[in-house]
């Protein structure tokens, strides 16, 4: 301990160390919503070794729509899930949340949630409904019933915000409104989720003073960094958003340029919000939002705009300027391969470049994108730019046919009468070889760019 206390001290010493880091201060910062502070403080503290700031900044960095700050902060939860039960409770609740999760990340989920349950944490209860009912269809929605009478039998005030994820799975939450109102106007100080249902609530039914209020309420409470910008980015999107009752897109714009000097991609939601709405400005000013995003950014304005550019979308088409977005977003928005494979498949930069999309493809389709095998399969099926070949195509939509996509039977059909003797042998193997290179078991040698080549 001496020598970590010893390190910052000499902080105070080296060139640009302003001041030490404050972990009580990081802390405050995390729960106000001030990540930009939260991390400067915690992140030194952290690199020193220090427990609570290493969770600290992970608690901030999953908190960013950026992916690769999102896995930096799983990566810290699993260091420190070796030997310390609140990670594991942190990591647990984070693979709840995950964007895209795969299901192998879920019941690694289950099993650290059911730790912690079993612990006596009931800090995690919400957390394992919200798993329990992530897919309503195969869901068993009696069991969590009975598990929410329970909880709220024994006291626990969880119980009663579960039952409201519990209305939305079976579909009968605007039959409950009036309860989930009350609960969750009990309950706003202590659970910043309510906002977001209570931002609903008002909208169904109509009550125009109510969501003037909310909206206040939380533009203060941000201000005094009581909520953080993400979750009234939720509410932004709760009031603009399609369902029951009349969209509220004035009130939903203010709060989205409330938080867009720190959340980028309210600028893409400024953005999507105009589109809806013309009245609230002209095509202009959809791209003008988009542009801030990226300077802010956001790799979710980058893909936007690489996509209205690609399309000729509210601005003449400009190809070039599309793949120049798109690669912008890549890093963070891994669907943007997918959209720059087309952009190369079909020609639209003067020549069909199939090396490029195939490589695209291949890194998109290995980072678990279903979408891509796909893709792939119609590369190799169509023969644009590229010769034919039946076997990576019948094999790529295999590969997208286990991932349950539902076009690659098409591509399958058509491709069964191309195929020759000895081929189906030829599929097996090339879908056990595309198997072990996604299980992180291909040859170092090779990058993606000469993967693509040798397929050519």
């Amino acid at each position: 301990m001496n020598a970590r206390l010893s390190a910052i001290t000499l902080c105070l010493a080296a060139a640009g160390c302003a001041q030490l880091p404050d972990l009580e201060l990081a802390k405050q910062a995390r729960t106000g919503g001030d990540l930009k502070v939260a991390e400067e403080n915690f992140r030194p503290l952290a690199e020193l070794g220090y427990t609570d700031a290493e969770l600290g900044l992970a608690d901030v960095l999953v908190q960013q729509p950026d992916a690769a700050r999102q896995a930096e902060g799983e990566a810290i939860y699993r260091r420190a899930a070796t030997d310390s039960p609140i990670a594991r409770v942190k990591l647990g609740k984070w693979l709840v949340n995950k964007p895209d999760a795969t299901p192998a990340e879920r019941q690694e989920a289950v099993e650290l949630l059911r730790e912690s349950v079993a612990s006596g944490d009931q800090s995690v209860l919400l957390a394992m409904v919200r798993l329990q009912l992530e897919d309503p269809q195969t869901a068993d929605l009696a069991a969590v019933e009975r598990q929410l009478t329970e909880w709220q039998a024994r006291g626990m005030p969880q119980a009663r915000l579960g039952w409201v994820m519990l209305y939305r799975a079976r579909g009968d939450y605007e039959a409950h409104l009036d309860e989930i109102r009350s609960s969750c106007e009990a309950w706003l100080s202590e659970v910043s989720d309510c906002y977001v249902e209570l931002a609903t609530v008002y909208r169904i039914q109509g009550d125009e003073e109510a969501v003037q209020e909310l909206v206040s309420r939380i533009e203060s409470d941000f201000s005094s960094q009581r909520v953080a910008p993400n979750q009234v980015n939720s509410v932004a999107r709760a009031l603009a958003g399609e369902g029951s009752g009349q969209p509220r897109p004035e009130e939903a714009k203010q709060l989205y340029e409330a938080i867009a000097p720190q959340w980028p991609d309210a600028w893409a939601g400024l953005a999507d919000l105009t589109r809806n709405n013309p009245q609230l400005g002209e095509s202009e000013q959809v791209v003008e939002y988009l542009e801030k995003g990226v300077e802010a950014g956001s790799s979710r304005a980058a893909i936007a705009l690489g996509q209205i550019y690609l399309n000729g979308q509210l601005v003449p088409a400009e190809p070039a300027k599309a793949e120049q977005y798109l690669l912008t977003a890549i890093p963070r928005e891994p669907k943007a391969r997918i959209i720059l494979a087309r952009l190369y498949r079909e020609g639209k930069l003067g020549q069909v470049h199939a090396d490029k999309a195939l490589e695209q493809l291949l890194i998109a389709a290995r980072e678990g994108n279903p979408q891509a095998d796909v893709a792939l399969a119609q590369l190799f099926g169509d023969g644009r730019g590229i010769r034919i070949n039946p076997v990576y195509a019948y094999g790529f939509a295999t590969l997208a046919k286990e991932q349950g996509m539902p076009q690659a039977d098409m591509w399958m059909e058509r491709m069964t009468p191309r195929l020759q003797p000895g081929d189906l042998e030829r599929v097996r193997a090339m879908v056990a070889q595309e198997k072990s290179a996604r299980n992180g078991q291909q040859l170092t040698q090779h990058t993606p760019n000469n993967q693509a080549r040798d397929m050519l």
